[in-house]
């Protein structure tokens, strides 16, 4: 027999044609559920595959923590970045003045410009401008986007009204957040490693983002500097910080989604070179990469086949913005299709890739009317779909599904930062208030999500811990937080750059690696000295002399020369001179040499103090003083002068004093001999030394010379 079916909405209607051996007998028409059944499996299937019960969500956490060390251990050591953020000091409240923010963080470009006014007034002003980034723009070249950051910054600028005021000479300052990952060599300069959250700009990855913002203001003739250069996530956490001390973890849950929070510098292991003076640094995870024991969907794989960065970014994938309203689209697009979730055809709107966003989703799960109206308004005007009740209620529960597994996969990240910063504290963080800054859209105006999320927290912190962590919405934190460590790293610019010019070090070294003379311009544990002089030994004496004379040392480099049987090096700036330096070295050596007539390793043992005083003369708090040889001598003859004249006179000094005590002393066995028949040069000498402070004379001493004249 032929069999014809036809589908409704709700009922699929199998008709039976009558074979031909079967005419005269009724025909039979059979009404299936057979479409209701299929959506239905594939709702089930969906809910059972985003599934995050407490086993899930706890492994989700202890592979977070798991990840984070070995990040921390070596670069490439996980998924985790754990990016240095180069923040070593956050706002104190102190900040005055006007500084400005740009914050690139996903598909809206905001600029915004603040006045701080200390600790009194805080924040006195705040105004900003936001804008959506152009599609083409994303897939476009890098002068493109930086044009379009620059001229909307040109134009920010010149509405600046009366509020803000900015001090006569000084530039304008900038703090810009930018929300991509990253590598960064210092606060106000960094590497893009790559795109994510859907932009594939060209020409710039493997470049200095502010360098690429600077030549575009250039080009647009905005006289403005990068101060900081920080992601969005450490902006909030700066942000948030300015207004509460106990804020130690940041994250952004908006298009896109990070984490950061404030480590010790003692638990990275990957961290070269002196150490901050505050012991703590910002770390950027970089935690959208995370992907151990995520529960994934069919949706999932294929959506993440279909985009620009396939197996990456996967957990920013599952939790963030970008990506929610798409993973429920896909699904309702299989309902459609296989299913006839929406009648018998797929509308053409929701085969479009995107067209569903996750605030579509959002106003969907807020509608708690009967007839569910504006989840049909929406499916409408987004799908072009006409939808009937039961499939309106099918929609609300794929959402809820997958923000469900958004939120509470989030939760399970928070609390693995928190773990791994529990462990290395030995027990300050959950026995204390600990606060959380979130920002982000998604976190703000989601609030199914923001339940969910909570929920994690809870469950897996158990009733009493969750009480000390208090997960906080910080508004705007990322845009305030660069202005702030904008204005903080203006204060400490000079310092900075005193710091980061200065010779940091300068080693005499025998061929053994016996430190003959080391000189330290920048604070070092003693062990680091240590570890330093090892390491600068082998790296200088192991070296082929047909090599250069200066060779890359950590974040610095040393320049080295060696005379005989002694290696002279300094360390410096990787971007200073090599030459110059050589030459400073070559000028050292002519006036040891010089100094001590044809120097020798024996002359810089015994005589070590006078090095020191030469080195003294010659460099100064790790910056060049002099560079006149005859001038330096000159000094040196000086000193040497005062040196013998300070000698010969304090011994004479000495010998005059010994003898007046004895007098005094025994002056009794002798009634005709007077204290004052010892020289009168005597006398002179020992008043001359007591004027100095450098002694006092014995009482009866000083009564006998005063009683004598």
């Amino acid at each position: 027999m032929s069999v014809a079916a036809t589908t409704s909405p709700a009922v699929g209607t199998l008709y039976v044609s009558p074979s031909p051996r079967s005419r005269g007998m009724p025909r039979v028409t059979m009404a299936l559920r057979s479409n209701v059944v299929s959506v239905g499996s594939i709702l089930t299937k969906l809910q059972q595959d985003c599934a995050t019960p407490l086993p899930i969500i706890r492994d989700v956490a202890d592979s977070m923590t798991a990840d984070m060390r070995a990040g921390l251990a070596v670069d490439g050591g996980s998924n985790l970045k754990m990016i240095l953020s180069y923040v070593d000091s956050l706002p104190s409240g102190n900040e005055k003045g006007l500084f400005y923010a740009l914050d690139l963080g996903g598909t809206n470009f905001r600029a915004l410009r603040v006045q701080l006014g200390g600790k009194e007034e805080r924040v006195v002003a705040t105004e900003f401008e936001q804008l959506s980034i152009p599609q083409e723009l994303m897939f476009g070249t890098s002068e493109e986007l930086f044009d379009f950051i620059a001229s909307t910054l040109a134009g920010f600028a010149e509405k600046e009204s009366e509020k803000f005021h900015l001090p006569h000479g000084r530039q304008r300052e900038i703090g810009f957040t930018f929300s991509f990952p990253v590598k960064q060599t210092s606060i106000d300069a960094g590497i893009l490693m790559k795109w994510t959250k859907g932009f594939a700009v060209s020409g710039t990855a493997g470049r200095d983002v502010v360098a690429c913002l600077n030549e575009a203001m250039e080009r647009q003739g905005v006289d403005m500097r990068v101060s900081a250069l920080v992601n969005d996530t450490v902006g909030t956490l700066a942000g948030a910080r300015y207004w509460d001390d106990d804020v130690m973890v940041a994250v952004i849950l908006g298009t896109g989604t990070n984490a950061c929070y404030v480590e010790r510098t003692d638990c990275i292991p990957k961290l070269q070179g002196p150490k901050s003076s505050s012991g703590r640094t910002i770390i950027n995870t970089e935690w959208g990469a995370f992907s151990d024991g995520i529960p994934l969907t069919v949706f999932d794989r294929d959506m993440d086949a279909a985009s620009i960065n396939p197996g990456e970014q996967i957990f920013e994938k599952t939790i963030s913005g970008m990506y929610l309203g798409e993973i429920a689209r896909r699904a309702l697009v299989t309902m459609a299709g296989e299913g006839s979730l929406f009648g018998r055809a797929v509308p053409n709107k929701l085969s479009t890739p995107f067209a569903l966003r996750t605030p579509d989703i959002c106003a969907m799960q807020q509608d708690n009317s009967d007839d569910l109206q504006a989840v049909g308004s929406i499916l409408h005007n987004v799908a072009g779909v006409e939808s009937s009740l039961s499939s309106r209620k099918i929609v609300i529960e794929v959402c809820d599904a997958i923000v469900k597994r958004g939120g509470r996969l989030a939760g399970a990240g928070i609390v693995g930062i928190l773990q791994k910063m529990e462990e290395d504290s030995k027990g300050t963080i959950f026995n204390k208030r600990t606060v959380v800054a979130m920002d982000g859209g998604l976190y703000e105006h989601y609030p199914q999500y923001r339940s969910y999320l909570q929920d994690a927290v809870t469950e897996l912190l158990g009733s009493e811990i969750s009480k000390n962590i208090v997960i906080e919405h910080s508004k705007d934190g990322s845009g305030i937080g660069a202005a702030l460590l904008a204005a903080t790293n203006s204060k400490l610019r000079i310092r900075r750059l005193v710091h980061d010019l200065i010779i940091r070090f300068i080693l005499l070294q025998n061929r053994q690696g016996k430190t003959r003379l080391a000189k330290y311009y920048v604070p070092l544990e003693d062990s680091e000295k240590h570890k330093v002089e090892y390491e600068v030994h082998r790296l200088v004496v192991n070296r082929d002399p047909k090599f250069t004379n200066f060779v890359e040392f950590r974040t610095h480099k040393v320049i080295y020369r060696r005379y005989a049987g002694l290696f002279f090096a300094l360390c410096v700036d990787i971007t200073d001179n090599e030459l110059a330096y050589l030459e400073c070295i070559h000028l050292f050596v002519e006036i040891l040499d010089h100094f001590f007539s044809n120097v020798c390793e024996l002359d810089l043992v015994f005589n070590f103090h006078k090095v020191y005083l030469i080195l003294d003369e010659f460099i100064l708090a790790g910056e060049l003083q002099e560079t006149s040889k005859r001038a330096i001598i000159e000094r040196m003859g000086e000193l040497e002068k005062l040196d013998c004249y300070f000698f010969t006179h304090f011994a004479q000094a000495s010998s005059h004093l010994v003898t007046l005590q004895i007098l005094d002393r025994n002056c009794f066995f002798y009634p005709s001999f007077s204290i004052a028949s010892v020289s009168q040069s005597a006398f002179m000498e020992c008043q001359r030394f007591r004027s100095l402070k450098l002694w006092q004379l014995p009482n009866s001493a000083q009564e006998n010379e005063e009683s004598n004249g």
